[in-house]
Protein backbone atom coordinates (compact mmCIF):
# COMPACT_ATOMS: atom_id res chain seq x y z
CA UNK A 1 0.00 0.00 0.00
CA UNK A 2 2.73 2.18 1.04
CA UNK A 3 4.49 1.66 -2.17
CA UNK A 4 1.40 2.53 -4.38
CA UNK A 5 0.94 5.81 -2.36
CA UNK A 6 4.22 6.64 -3.10
CA UNK A 7 4.50 6.00 -7.06
CA UNK A 8 0.67 8.35 -6.81
CA UNK A 9 3.06 10.66 -5.04
CA UNK A 10 5.51 10.69 -7.46
CA UNK A 11 3.24 10.95 -10.50
CA UNK A 12 1.25 13.78 -8.82
CA UNK A 13 4.69 15.63 -8.67
CA UNK A 14 5.95 15.08 -12.02
CA UNK A 15 2.76 16.46 -13.43
CA UNK A 16 3.02 19.91 -10.99
CA UNK A 17 6.16 19.98 -12.37
CA UNK A 18 5.45 19.22 -15.69
CA UNK A 19 2.38 22.10 -15.87
CA UNK A 20 4.85 24.39 -13.48
CA UNK A 21 7.65 23.94 -16.31
CA UNK A 22 5.03 24.70 -18.82
CA UNK A 23 3.26 27.71 -17.52
CA UNK A 24 6.96 29.02 -16.75
CA UNK A 25 7.68 28.65 -20.20
CA UNK A 26 4.10 30.50 -21.50
CA UNK A 27 4.58 33.19 -18.82
CA UNK A 28 8.44 33.88 -19.92
CA UNK A 29 7.62 33.97 -23.17
CA UNK A 30 4.75 36.21 -23.22
CA UNK A 31 7.05 38.38 -21.12
CA UNK A 32 9.69 38.53 -24.01
CA UNK A 33 7.11 39.02 -26.40
CA UNK A 34 5.58 41.49 -24.11
CA UNK A 35 9.14 43.57 -23.55
CA UNK A 36 9.64 43.68 -27.33
CA UNK A 37 6.47 44.91 -28.57
CA UNK A 38 6.89 47.81 -25.70
CA UNK A 39 10.29 48.73 -26.75
CA UNK A 40 10.05 51.80 -29.11
CA UNK A 41 11.53 50.94 -32.78
CA UNK A 42 12.40 54.49 -33.50
CA UNK A 43 13.94 56.04 -36.02
CA UNK A 44 17.01 58.42 -37.32
CA UNK A 45 15.68 61.69 -37.93
CA UNK A 46 16.66 63.62 -41.07
CA UNK A 47 18.73 65.95 -42.33
CA UNK A 48 16.83 67.23 -45.23
CA UNK A 49 15.56 71.10 -44.80
CA UNK A 50 11.83 69.73 -46.62
CA UNK A 51 10.66 66.13 -46.35
CA UNK A 52 8.92 65.02 -49.72
CA UNK A 53 6.11 62.46 -49.61
CA UNK A 54 5.54 59.89 -52.50
CA UNK A 55 3.36 61.60 -55.39
CA UNK A 56 -0.44 61.33 -55.14
CA UNK A 57 -0.33 61.29 -51.63
CA UNK A 58 -3.33 62.49 -50.40
CA UNK A 59 -3.78 65.00 -47.49
CA UNK A 60 -7.67 65.32 -46.80
CA UNK A 61 -10.10 65.97 -44.14
CA UNK A 62 -12.62 64.24 -42.75
CA UNK A 63 -16.27 64.26 -41.64
CA UNK A 64 -18.99 62.00 -40.39
CA UNK A 65 -23.01 62.46 -41.19
CA UNK A 66 -24.73 62.89 -37.97
CA UNK A 67 -21.66 64.82 -36.96
CA UNK A 68 -22.14 67.66 -39.38
CA UNK A 69 -25.46 67.30 -41.49
CA UNK A 70 -28.02 68.09 -39.31
CA UNK A 71 -31.97 66.55 -38.90
CA UNK A 72 -30.90 63.56 -39.12
CA UNK A 73 -34.44 61.78 -37.70
CA UNK A 74 -34.44 58.30 -38.20
CA UNK A 75 -30.98 57.64 -36.25
CA UNK A 76 -30.58 56.12 -32.98
CA UNK A 77 -28.60 59.30 -31.93
CA UNK A 78 -31.44 61.60 -32.35
CA UNK A 79 -33.48 59.62 -29.64
CA UNK A 80 -30.46 59.61 -27.63
CA UNK A 81 -29.84 63.01 -27.76
CA UNK A 82 -33.16 64.23 -26.58
CA UNK A 83 -32.43 62.35 -23.09
CA UNK A 84 -31.62 64.48 -20.88
CA UNK A 85 -27.99 64.32 -19.62
CA UNK A 86 -26.89 62.51 -22.51
CA UNK A 87 -25.01 65.40 -24.04
CA UNK A 88 -23.05 67.87 -22.81
CA UNK A 89 -24.56 71.32 -22.63
CA UNK A 90 -27.94 69.49 -23.98
CA UNK A 91 -26.82 70.08 -27.14
CA UNK A 92 -28.91 69.36 -30.30
CA UNK A 93 -28.55 68.45 -33.92
CA UNK A 94 -31.97 69.84 -35.44
CA UNK A 95 -29.60 72.63 -37.05
CA UNK A 96 -26.20 71.05 -36.56
CA UNK A 97 -23.55 72.79 -39.01
CA UNK A 98 -26.07 72.28 -41.45
CA UNK A 99 -23.41 70.47 -43.99
CA UNK A 100 -26.36 68.92 -45.62
CA UNK A 101 -27.01 72.19 -47.22
CA UNK A 102 -23.82 73.86 -47.29
CA UNK A 103 -21.80 71.09 -47.98
CA UNK A 104 -20.72 73.50 -51.53
CA UNK A 105 -19.64 76.22 -49.43
CA UNK A 106 -17.73 73.87 -47.31
CA UNK A 107 -16.27 72.80 -50.33
CA UNK A 108 -14.72 75.95 -51.70
CA UNK A 109 -13.38 76.12 -48.41
CA UNK A 110 -11.66 73.13 -48.50
CA UNK A 111 -10.37 74.03 -51.82
CA UNK A 112 -8.60 77.15 -50.61
CA UNK A 113 -7.06 74.99 -48.17
CA UNK A 114 -5.52 72.76 -51.41
CA UNK A 115 -6.74 69.83 -49.96
CA UNK A 116 -6.92 66.92 -52.56
CA UNK A 117 -9.53 64.23 -50.92
CA UNK A 118 -12.72 64.28 -48.94
CA UNK A 119 -13.33 61.47 -46.05
CA UNK A 120 -17.35 61.78 -45.05
CA UNK A 121 -19.88 59.13 -44.33
CA UNK A 122 -23.13 58.22 -45.59
CA UNK A 123 -26.21 58.41 -42.71
CA UNK A 124 -27.52 55.26 -43.08
CA UNK A 125 -30.92 56.15 -41.06
CA UNK A 126 -31.82 58.54 -44.29
CA UNK A 127 -30.96 56.68 -47.18
CA UNK A 128 -32.83 53.86 -45.44
CA UNK A 129 -35.54 55.21 -42.99
CA UNK A 130 -37.35 52.05 -42.76
CA UNK A 131 -36.12 48.54 -42.80
CA UNK A 132 -36.36 47.68 -46.23
CA UNK A 133 -37.50 50.97 -47.95
CA UNK A 134 -34.94 53.30 -49.18
CA UNK A 135 -35.18 56.81 -50.10
CA UNK A 136 -33.68 57.74 -53.50
CA UNK A 137 -33.90 61.46 -53.06
CA UNK A 138 -31.37 60.82 -50.42
CA UNK A 139 -28.91 59.02 -52.73
CA UNK A 140 -29.23 61.72 -55.09
CA UNK A 141 -27.83 64.05 -52.51
CA UNK A 142 -25.41 62.03 -51.84
CA UNK A 143 -24.87 61.65 -55.70
CA UNK A 144 -24.81 65.60 -56.06
CA UNK A 145 -22.11 65.92 -52.98
CA UNK A 146 -20.20 63.74 -54.94
CA UNK A 147 -20.21 65.34 -58.52
CA UNK A 148 -19.44 68.58 -56.32
CA UNK A 149 -15.62 67.28 -55.26
CA UNK A 150 -15.31 65.55 -58.93
CA UNK A 151 -15.85 69.18 -59.88
CA UNK A 152 -12.92 70.18 -57.92
CA UNK A 153 -10.50 66.81 -58.67
CA UNK A 154 -11.06 65.99 -54.84
CA UNK A 155 -11.14 62.36 -54.41
CA UNK A 156 -13.97 61.02 -51.94
CA UNK A 157 -13.31 58.33 -49.11
CA UNK A 158 -16.85 56.83 -48.22
CA UNK A 159 -17.19 55.48 -45.26
CA UNK A 160 -20.39 53.30 -45.56
CA UNK A 161 -21.43 53.21 -41.17
CA UNK A 162 -20.14 55.75 -38.99
CA UNK A 163 -21.24 55.22 -35.53
CA UNK A 164 -24.84 56.23 -36.23
CA UNK A 165 -27.41 53.60 -36.96
CA UNK A 166 -31.12 53.71 -37.90
CA UNK A 167 -33.89 53.99 -35.23
CA UNK A 168 -35.72 50.79 -36.73
CA UNK A 169 -32.28 48.73 -37.03
CA UNK A 170 -31.80 49.32 -33.40
CA UNK A 171 -34.79 48.14 -32.48
CA UNK A 172 -34.30 44.89 -34.14
CA UNK A 173 -31.04 44.43 -31.52
CA UNK A 174 -28.93 46.35 -33.90
CA UNK A 175 -25.61 44.95 -33.84
CA UNK A 176 -26.06 42.59 -31.28
CA UNK A 177 -29.10 40.72 -33.33
CA UNK A 178 -28.38 37.88 -35.28
CA UNK A 179 -29.81 39.67 -38.56
CA UNK A 180 -27.62 42.20 -38.24
CA UNK A 181 -25.02 41.67 -41.55
CA UNK A 182 -28.21 40.84 -43.56
CA UNK A 183 -29.58 44.08 -42.75
CA UNK A 184 -26.07 45.79 -42.87
CA UNK A 185 -25.73 43.64 -46.55
CA UNK A 186 -28.98 44.97 -47.49
CA UNK A 187 -28.15 48.85 -47.25
CA UNK A 188 -24.38 47.95 -48.83
CA UNK A 189 -25.70 46.51 -51.95
CA UNK A 190 -28.13 49.24 -52.03
CA UNK A 191 -25.93 51.99 -51.72
CA UNK A 192 -23.09 50.37 -54.30
CA UNK A 193 -25.49 49.94 -57.01
CA UNK A 194 -26.54 53.66 -56.60
CA UNK A 195 -22.99 55.12 -55.63
CA UNK A 196 -20.61 52.71 -56.68
CA UNK A 197 -19.30 54.09 -60.01
CA UNK A 198 -18.64 57.25 -58.07
CA UNK A 199 -16.74 55.64 -55.74
CA UNK A 200 -12.85 54.03 -55.55
CA UNK A 201 -12.09 54.12 -52.09
CA UNK A 202 -14.76 52.62 -49.66
CA UNK A 203 -14.73 52.18 -45.48
CA UNK A 204 -16.99 49.87 -44.40
CA UNK A 205 -16.74 50.83 -40.62
CA UNK A 206 -15.53 53.49 -38.67
CA UNK A 207 -14.02 52.79 -35.03
CA UNK A 208 -15.71 49.31 -34.36
CA UNK A 209 -13.80 49.22 -30.90
CA UNK A 210 -14.52 52.98 -29.81
CA UNK A 211 -18.51 51.90 -30.73
CA UNK A 212 -18.37 49.19 -28.55
CA UNK A 213 -16.37 50.63 -25.64
CA UNK A 214 -18.32 54.13 -25.50
CA UNK A 215 -22.08 52.53 -26.26
CA UNK A 216 -21.46 49.08 -24.37
CA UNK A 217 -18.74 49.56 -21.73
CA UNK A 218 -18.65 53.60 -21.00
CA UNK A 219 -22.01 53.62 -21.65
CA UNK A 220 -22.11 56.82 -23.05
CA UNK A 221 -23.29 56.17 -26.37
CA UNK A 222 -26.05 54.73 -27.74
CA UNK A 223 -27.44 52.33 -26.39
CA UNK A 224 -26.02 53.56 -23.07
CA UNK A 225 -25.70 50.27 -21.41
CA UNK A 226 -22.82 48.92 -19.35
CA UNK A 227 -22.91 45.40 -21.02
CA UNK A 228 -19.53 43.76 -21.67
CA UNK A 229 -20.91 40.28 -21.75
CA UNK A 230 -22.94 41.42 -25.00
CA UNK A 231 -19.08 42.79 -26.63
CA UNK A 232 -17.84 38.91 -27.88
CA UNK A 233 -21.03 38.88 -30.17
CA UNK A 234 -21.29 42.12 -31.38
CA UNK A 235 -17.24 41.79 -32.28
CA UNK A 236 -18.33 39.00 -34.37
CA UNK A 237 -21.52 40.49 -36.12
CA UNK A 238 -19.45 43.55 -36.89
CA UNK A 239 -16.35 41.33 -38.26
CA UNK A 240 -18.72 39.25 -40.77
CA UNK A 241 -20.81 42.78 -41.66
CA UNK A 242 -17.10 44.03 -43.00
CA UNK A 243 -16.62 40.77 -44.78
CA UNK A 244 -20.16 40.80 -46.32
CA UNK A 245 -19.49 44.69 -47.75
CA UNK A 246 -16.36 43.87 -48.69
CA UNK A 247 -17.77 41.30 -50.98
CA UNK A 248 -20.44 43.12 -52.19
CA UNK A 249 -18.83 46.19 -53.20
CA UNK A 250 -16.51 43.65 -55.36
CA UNK A 251 -19.04 42.38 -57.16
CA UNK A 252 -20.17 45.76 -58.44
CA UNK A 253 -16.39 46.79 -58.50
CA UNK A 254 -13.69 44.78 -58.65
CA UNK A 255 -11.00 48.01 -58.72
CA UNK A 256 -12.62 49.72 -56.22
CA UNK A 257 -10.44 49.40 -53.20
CA UNK A 258 -12.31 48.70 -49.53
CA UNK A 259 -10.61 49.19 -45.77
CA UNK A 260 -11.89 49.49 -42.30
CA UNK A 261 -11.00 52.45 -40.09
CA UNK A 262 -9.83 51.51 -36.50
CA UNK A 263 -8.93 53.42 -33.14
CA UNK A 264 -5.23 52.78 -32.48
CA UNK A 265 -3.93 54.69 -30.05
CA UNK A 266 -0.30 54.01 -28.71
CA UNK A 267 -0.36 51.94 -26.08
CA UNK A 268 2.64 51.08 -24.27
CA UNK A 269 3.80 50.40 -20.48
CA UNK A 270 4.52 52.74 -18.30
CA UNK A 271 7.69 51.29 -17.49
CA UNK A 272 9.20 48.29 -20.02
CA UNK A 273 11.21 46.71 -17.36
CA UNK A 274 7.66 46.17 -15.45
CA UNK A 275 6.82 42.49 -16.22
CA UNK A 276 2.82 42.85 -15.55
CA UNK A 277 2.40 46.42 -16.82
CA UNK A 278 4.41 45.41 -20.29
CA UNK A 279 2.05 42.00 -20.32
CA UNK A 280 -1.11 44.50 -19.51
CA UNK A 281 -0.29 46.78 -22.40
CA UNK A 282 0.68 44.12 -24.86
CA UNK A 283 -2.85 42.32 -24.31
CA UNK A 284 -4.55 45.28 -24.69
CA UNK A 285 -3.02 46.25 -27.91
CA UNK A 286 -3.04 42.91 -29.22
CA UNK A 287 -6.51 41.81 -28.19
CA UNK A 288 -8.55 45.21 -28.66
CA UNK A 289 -6.94 47.17 -31.37
CA UNK A 290 -5.62 45.23 -33.79
CA UNK A 291 -8.76 42.71 -33.03
CA UNK A 292 -10.80 43.41 -36.24
CA UNK A 293 -7.89 44.03 -38.69
CA UNK A 294 -6.25 40.72 -37.82
CA UNK A 295 -9.97 39.19 -38.33
CA UNK A 296 -10.24 40.79 -41.55
CA UNK A 297 -6.62 41.22 -42.88
CA UNK A 298 -7.45 38.61 -45.54
CA UNK A 299 -10.35 40.62 -46.88
CA UNK A 300 -9.49 44.14 -47.16
CA UNK A 301 -7.55 46.32 -49.53
CA UNK A 302 -6.60 48.74 -46.71
CA UNK A 303 -6.31 49.82 -43.46
CA UNK A 304 -7.60 53.22 -42.19
CA UNK A 305 -5.59 53.96 -38.85
CA UNK A 306 -6.77 56.94 -36.29
CA UNK A 307 -4.00 58.59 -33.49
CA UNK A 308 -4.60 60.98 -31.20
CA UNK A 309 -2.34 60.00 -28.36
CA UNK A 310 -0.26 57.61 -26.17
CA UNK A 311 -1.32 55.67 -23.98
CA UNK A 312 0.40 54.76 -21.13
CA UNK A 313 -0.29 51.42 -19.08
CA UNK A 314 0.65 51.74 -15.22
CA UNK A 315 -0.32 49.32 -12.34
CA UNK A 316 -1.99 51.83 -10.40
CA UNK A 317 -4.38 51.83 -14.19
CA UNK A 318 -4.87 47.98 -13.75
CA UNK A 319 -5.79 48.59 -10.39
CA UNK A 320 -8.27 51.71 -11.27
CA UNK A 321 -9.88 49.13 -14.01
CA UNK A 322 -10.80 46.48 -10.84
CA UNK A 323 -12.11 49.52 -7.92
CA UNK A 324 -13.71 52.16 -10.28
CA UNK A 325 -16.89 52.31 -12.41
CA UNK A 326 -16.39 52.46 -16.06
CA UNK A 327 -17.41 56.35 -16.32
CA UNK A 328 -15.04 57.16 -13.41
CA UNK A 329 -11.86 55.20 -15.12
CA UNK A 330 -12.22 56.73 -18.24
CA UNK A 331 -12.29 60.05 -16.19
CA UNK A 332 -9.63 59.67 -14.50
CA UNK A 333 -8.15 56.05 -14.74
CA UNK A 334 -6.80 56.53 -18.38
CA UNK A 335 -3.10 57.74 -19.20
CA UNK A 336 -3.47 59.73 -21.90
CA UNK A 337 -0.53 61.63 -23.42
CA UNK A 338 0.58 63.98 -26.52
CA UNK A 339 3.19 61.73 -28.31
CA UNK A 340 3.67 62.62 -32.11
CA UNK A 341 6.18 59.84 -32.19
CA UNK A 342 3.48 57.18 -31.12
CA UNK A 343 2.00 57.90 -34.55
CA UNK A 344 5.18 56.34 -36.39
CA UNK A 345 5.32 53.27 -33.70
CA UNK A 346 1.67 52.24 -34.70
CA UNK A 347 1.91 52.70 -38.09
CA UNK A 348 5.50 50.57 -37.31
CA UNK A 349 2.97 47.75 -35.52
CA UNK A 350 0.54 47.90 -38.28
CA UNK A 351 3.22 47.24 -41.37
CA UNK A 352 2.81 43.40 -40.77
CA UNK A 353 -0.13 42.99 -42.27
CA UNK A 354 1.09 44.51 -45.78
CA UNK A 355 -1.44 46.58 -46.59
CA UNK A 356 -2.03 50.34 -47.79
CA UNK A 357 -2.44 52.42 -44.46
CA UNK A 358 -4.30 55.62 -45.17
CA UNK A 359 -4.52 57.96 -41.52
CA UNK A 360 -8.20 58.49 -41.73
CA UNK A 361 -8.27 60.18 -38.56
CA UNK A 362 -5.61 62.36 -36.74
CA UNK A 363 -5.90 66.22 -34.88
CA UNK A 364 -6.56 68.32 -31.92
CA UNK A 365 -8.85 70.82 -30.22
CA UNK A 366 -8.84 74.14 -29.87
CA UNK A 367 -7.07 75.23 -26.81
CA UNK A 368 -4.80 72.25 -26.62
CA UNK A 369 -1.43 72.54 -24.77
CA UNK A 370 -0.38 71.80 -28.20
CA UNK A 371 -1.20 74.21 -31.11
CA UNK A 372 -2.69 72.85 -34.45
CA UNK A 373 -0.18 73.76 -36.94
CA UNK A 374 2.34 72.12 -34.31
CA UNK A 375 0.42 69.21 -34.18
CA UNK A 376 0.16 68.57 -37.72
CA UNK A 377 3.33 69.42 -38.76
CA UNK A 378 4.44 66.67 -35.93
CA UNK A 379 2.91 64.45 -37.13
CA UNK A 380 3.45 64.78 -40.90
CA UNK A 381 6.96 64.36 -39.94
CA UNK A 382 6.60 61.25 -38.17
CA UNK A 383 4.29 59.47 -41.40
CA UNK A 384 7.53 60.84 -43.34
CA UNK A 385 9.66 58.53 -41.38
CA UNK A 386 7.32 55.77 -41.61
CA UNK A 387 7.53 55.70 -44.98
CA UNK A 388 11.13 55.98 -45.70
CA UNK A 389 11.16 53.16 -43.23
CA UNK A 390 8.83 51.06 -45.63
CA UNK A 391 5.36 51.30 -44.55
CA UNK A 392 3.35 52.07 -47.34
CA UNK A 393 1.12 54.94 -46.17
CA UNK A 394 -1.08 56.74 -48.91
CA UNK A 395 -3.18 59.52 -47.07
CA UNK A 396 -3.24 61.59 -44.63
CA UNK A 397 -7.27 62.88 -43.43
CA UNK A 398 -7.40 65.77 -40.39
CA UNK A 399 -9.80 65.23 -38.11
CA UNK A 400 -11.88 67.29 -39.09
CA UNK A 401 -13.05 69.68 -41.60
CA UNK A 402 -15.09 71.56 -39.90
CA UNK A 403 -16.05 72.04 -35.95
CA UNK A 404 -18.75 69.94 -35.28
CA UNK A 405 -21.02 68.11 -33.33
CA UNK A 406 -18.32 65.58 -31.00
CA UNK A 407 -20.91 62.76 -30.02
CA UNK A 408 -21.44 63.26 -26.10
CA UNK A 409 -18.95 66.38 -26.29
CA UNK A 410 -21.53 68.13 -28.21
CA UNK A 411 -19.89 71.22 -29.64
CA UNK A 412 -17.26 72.14 -26.84
CA UNK A 413 -14.54 69.90 -28.42
CA UNK A 414 -13.71 71.93 -31.33
CA UNK A 415 -11.29 70.16 -33.99
CA UNK A 416 -12.27 72.16 -36.94
CA UNK A 417 -9.63 73.63 -39.87
CA UNK A 418 -12.94 75.66 -40.20
CA UNK A 419 -15.01 77.00 -37.57
CA UNK A 420 -18.64 77.59 -38.04
CA UNK A 421 -21.01 80.03 -36.13
CA UNK A 422 -23.64 78.19 -35.06
CA UNK A 423 -25.91 80.89 -34.58
CA UNK A 424 -25.71 82.44 -38.26
CA UNK A 425 -23.66 79.50 -39.67
CA UNK A 426 -20.54 81.52 -41.12
CA UNK A 427 -17.82 79.70 -42.00
CA UNK A 428 -13.90 81.06 -41.35
CA UNK A 429 -10.61 79.44 -41.61
CA UNK A 430 -9.38 79.07 -38.96
CA UNK A 431 -5.56 80.56 -38.82
CA UNK A 432 -3.73 77.65 -37.13
CA UNK A 433 -5.01 75.96 -40.15
CA UNK A 434 -2.68 77.48 -42.89
CA UNK A 435 0.26 74.86 -41.81
CA UNK A 436 -1.71 72.46 -42.91
CA UNK A 437 -2.86 73.87 -46.16
CA UNK A 438 0.60 74.70 -46.87
CA UNK A 439 1.65 71.01 -46.50
CA UNK A 440 -0.55 69.86 -49.12
CA UNK A 441 0.27 72.69 -51.06
CA UNK A 442 3.88 71.34 -51.47
CA UNK A 443 3.29 67.90 -51.00
CA UNK A 444 6.07 68.30 -48.15
CA UNK A 445 6.80 69.23 -44.57
CA UNK A 446 9.44 71.39 -43.64
CA UNK A 447 11.99 69.86 -41.03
Amino acid sequence: MKKILSEKKKSLLIGTGVLCTLFCTFFSNLSFKAYRYNKPVGHEDATAETLEFPDGFLWGAATASYQVEGGNKHSIWWEFEQEEGRIKNGDRTEVCVDHYNLYEEDFDLMSDLDLNSYRFSLEWGRIEPEKGVFDDSEVTHYKNVLKALKEKNVIPMVTLWHHSIPTWFAEEGGWESKNSVKYFSAYVQYVAENLGEDVELWLTMNEPTAYISSGYLMAKWPPGEASPLKVPGIQKNLVKAHKAAYDIIHRYDSEAEVGIAEYSSYVVSSNNKNIVENIVAYSIDKSWTHYFVSRVRTQTDFIGVHYYYRQKIRLGLIKDLFSKDAVDFEQTGLDREYYPQGLYEVLMRFDKYDLPIYITEIGVQDYHEVPRDVFVQEHAREVYYAIQNGVDVRGFYYWALLDSFEWSEGYDAKFGLISVDLETLERTIKDSSQAYADIARCNCVGN
